[in-house]
């Protein structure tokens, strides 16, 4: 239980800051060495400035989720993402992102009158946002990103309900804003951070809030409620209920999952192995090596960068839903 909630956490994480897939970049080659180094230091938090930045580049990530009769397969992959300090009031370092993406998902739903099937794709979508680091552990706080009037293709396939065919395949405009807070930081390291020190994920509650809008819901809303008064209205009350502005945490409670998710401390999730060095895109550095969740994923983190500058991992093994992941640096101005 403890390994599917820890799932559910890299889940929301990846859903919230990867959103979805940018133009997938030139292949680039990335070595990395398994030298030891000899360390006699610890490494002490970063102090980050005004204008600092870091990109990164994500490969493919999919998520599949099967339970209960419905199934959500999501693909998302992400070319470039720039993080760039914007301000370091209070005990918090504000990090602005802005880039371009692309993706699709699949939902199947069967309630027992037979199967519901949704499509939905997008490219080249503009997604920005906001992400607060706690300067003392440079754990997330909390992450949103947002769109406006961006353009998606949706289909829906079904037999249970006869929809007029304006709402079986379209495309619509849609604003969206979402908000992920986490009641304690959540943060893969630990300071001072040195080889042979091993640390707890502690515990927290992660809650998500937003709003979905469109003009088209307003219209699908509007002519619900007209054919309602005839007796002929096609969407399900439950649907119904939802629009024409879509609450997030509304629609998480009428799913059943509701917008607050617990995840329980985890001993010994964290262990700094020994140092190396490593190249990724954006050089070669020396780098802590920190194993994840008894061997899962290994983190690397780099005091010349201030920042992690890869993690790789197969946390699927833990969690089917999400397959194997894998984040480098591509650049930074940290100095």
């Amino acid at each position: 239980m403890k390994t599917k909630l820890i799932g559910m956490l890299i889940c929301v994480m990846l859903m919230t800051t990867l959103l979805a897939v940018a133009k997938p970049p030139q292949k680039i080659e990335s070595k990395s060495s398994t030298e030891t180094m000899s360390t006699t230091y610890a490494a002490d938090v970063p102090v980050w400035e005004i204008g600092d930045q870091w990109t990164y580049k994500i490969d493919d990530i999919s998520i599949v989720n099967q339970q209960y009769g419905r199934s959500i397969n999501l693909h998302i992959t992400i070319a470039e993402l720039p993080l760039t300090v914007t301000s370091t009031a209070g005990d918090f370092y504000t990090l602005d992102y802005q880039t371009s993406i692309n993706g699709q998902c699949m939902v199947n739903v069967d309630p027992g009158a037979g199967p519901v099937n949704i499509s939905m794709s997008f490219s080249n979508l503009d997604v920005s946002g906001k992400v607060l680091i706690d300067k003392s552990t440079l754990g997330i706080k909390e992450i949103s990103a947002g769109f406006n009037k961006e353009k998606f293709s949706i289909e829906i396939k079904q037999s249970i309900i006869p929809l007029p065919r304006f709402l079986q395949k379209f495309s619509a405009k849609i604003t969206m804003n979402i908000a992920t807070t986490f009641d304690t930081p959540i943060s893969l390291l630990t300071f001072p951070l040195n080889t042979g020190t091993v640390w707890n994920l502690s515990s927290t509650n992660i809650t998500i809030n937003g709003k979905i809008q469109s003009l088209y819901l307003n219209l699908i809303n509007f002519l619900n409620k007209i054919a309602k008064l005839f007796g002929k209205e096609f969407l399900p009350p439950e649907i119904a209920a939802l629009l024409p502005v879509i609450d997030i945490k509304d629609t998480l409670t009428a799913l059943g999952y509701g917008n607050v998710f617990p995840i329980p401390a985890m001993s010994d999730a964290f262990f700094c192995l020994n140092t190396e060095n490593i190249t990724v895109p954006a050089g070669a550095y020396e780098a802590y090596n920190i194993t994840l969740f008894g061997g899962l994923a290994q983190c690397y983190y780099a005091p010349t960068a201030g920042n992690v500058v890869k993690i790789t991992g197969n946390f699927e093994e833990i969690n089917p839903d999400i397959k194997n992941f894998k984040m480098e640096l591509i650049s930074t101005n940290y100095s």
